[in-house]
């Protein structure tokens, strides 16, 4: 199974008819996208990306940036 919501191109499209969505294939349904792939196709979806790794802003050191922190706010 294929964790969508961890995906870079998972979309809540907040439409209550159809609340799921692919950025990538450009479709939402109400079930989840990777189900909506392997109907079509009958492939399991290749296009994962992990959406943390894109999402983690790491400093110079290696720690996360505080973004509380006022001079992590730039000028």
């Amino acid at each position: 199974m294929i964790a969508c919501m961890k995906c870079v191109h998972y979309q809540v499209t907040f439409d209550p008819n159809a609340p799921r969505g692919c950025k990538l294939f450009n479709f939402k349904g109400i079930t989840m996208p990777y189900i909506m792939v392997k109907q079509a196709t009958g492939h399991d979806c290749t296009h994962f990306e992990n959406r943390s790794s894109q999402n983690d802003k790491d400093g110079k050191d290696g720690k996360k940036n505080d973004l509380n922190d006022p001079k992590n706010w730039g000028e």
